[in-house]
């Protein structure tokens, strides 16, 4: 079976969650096929990545941080402004190397493809919130999501909550849908004592991080409500503020960033905010491990990995009661209503508060532990098995590995059971449409 992926998110020289997740599930899937053959297409030279190069500089060398049934292949259209690489060069390549299936990991699937298609719907978010991309932007996702729902053969989402929201939105069949949750950044998870190293006083000073601080992952979208963020840290006490900053990360220069700062000059706690733009994937493991705190009082999201990411480095987290993001922390977050900046201040002064701090770290370590980058990859691979059995091109089931049941889990005879584990049930039956 010839597998392949739209990886340009791999590849981007500031990889953001998605390209990371794939990063992760695509190092652990071929080991689960070892006779498919998995094609990665992306626009950048391997060289010009930082997943691929990191990978490439804790195993040595650049080959290894593939396994061999992958296949890198760069197809490069310089000044594309009409989409063509996705709507054509793709479907193209895809035709040529005569792919079995190809997963489209970003809401879209191309108007013409000649190969069957898996693709993830991460959220509706657009659709949610009026300010969150400019009305044609929002008119192009929407024509976007339902050409996908419409013409994929299988349809991932990362969420519950995003599934329903596609169920409830567009009348998608919940048979044509599969939940399967990502895992904690491969990096951070490694990196749990992060604070106590030499690296971590480095990027306290290069930051110019003077105290300590809470943290939060802005970016440049509505959705993660940094002006209700500000609001509520301006709510709280002199005393606390002036001993404990707020860092939000992913602000680049632009007009949004100026206005977070100019509010924040407004509300009087200029001198207590940073603004840091997208940081090397190298020093997230010790802006978030040194943190205080993650506060992450989105208005609505798909999934909310940097939770998970928070709770492999014993950091504890503040987030929203809405959305996808309960469905991640579990019981092991303080929650707050984001449309309240009262809520959002009253959560920061409970988890400032050490021995709150201290049983939320140890219930986010037992809760990061459910979501697994095996498991992840285990329920792709059964999508894609799913996808080929429907359209025939696979006649039989793939075998399941020694020990692990069909969520990727080990079973009780090899020592683990799946209890509480995220799971990703795929169905063998025929999807309906």
């Amino acid at each position: 079976m010839k597998i392949g992926i739209d990886a340009r998110t791999i590849f981007s020289p500031q990889p953001r969650g998605t390209g990371r997740n794939l990063f992760d599930a695509y190092r652990r899937i071929p080991a689960l096929r070892p006779d498919w053959t998995f094609h990665l297409y992306h626009q950048r030279p391997a060289a010009a990545c930082p997943l691929i190069c990191g990978a490439a500089e804790a195993d040595q060398s650049e080959e290894s941080a593939w396994p061999a049934n992958v296949a890198l292949r760069r197809i490069d259209i310089p000044g594309d402004r009409l989409d063509l690489w996705f709507q054509v060069r793709l479907p193209v390549a895809a035709w040529r190397d005569r792919l079995d299936l190809l997963h489209l990991p970003a809401n879209a699937v191309p108007a013409w493809c000649p190969v069957p298609t898996v693709v993830t719907v991460h959220d509706l978010v657009p659709l949610k919130i009026a300010d969150e991309l400019p009305p044609r932007a929002r008119d192009r996702f929407r024509r976007g999501v339902l050409r996908a729902i419409r013409t994929a053969q299988h349809i991932i989402t990362p969420s519950a909550a995003t599934r329903d929201e596609l169920c409830g939105e567009f009348g998608v069949c919940a048979d044509r849908v599969t939940v399967i949750p990502w895992a904690a950044d491969r990096l951070i998870a490694g990196m749990s004592d992060a604070a106590s190293s030499s690296a971590f006083h480095a990027v306290r000073r290069r930051y110019e991080l003077h105290r300590p601080w809470m943290l939060n992952f802005s970016g440049q979208t509505h959705r993660k409500n940094a002006a209700g963020l500000l609001a509520g840290f301006a709510q709280l006490p002199a005393e606390i503020r002036a001993v404990c900053d707020l860092v939000l990360v992913g602000c680049a220069a632009s007009e949004f960033q100026a206005q977070l700062a100019a509010l924040a000059q407004t509300l009087g706690i200029s001198e207590h905010c940073r603004f840091l733009a997208f940081v090397p994937h190298a020093d997230l493991p010790y802006l978030l491990g040194g943190a205080r705190a993650l506060i992450m009082p989105s208005l609505a999201e798909g999934f909310g990995l940097p939770i998970l990411d928070a709770f492999a480095c014993g950091v504890p987290v503040l987030t929203s009661a809405c959305s996808s993001l309960p469905e991640v922390a579990g019981d092991a977050a303080l929650y707050c209503d984001p449309a309240s900046p009262a809520s959002i201040a009253a959560g920061m002064l409970q988890i400032l508060q050490r021995q709150v701090a201290t049983a939320l770290v140890e219930r986010g370590r037992q809760r990061v532990q459910q979501f697994t980058w095996e498991a992840t990859a285990t329920a792709m691979c059964q999508v894609y098995e799913r996808c080929l059995l429907e359209t025939g091109r696979l006649r039989v089931p793939y075998p399941l590995p020694a020990g692990r049941d069909e969520r990727g889990h080990a079973t009780q005879a090899a020592g683990a059971g799946a209890s509480g584990r995220h799971t990703a049930t795929v169905a063998r039956g025929v999807a309906c449409h």
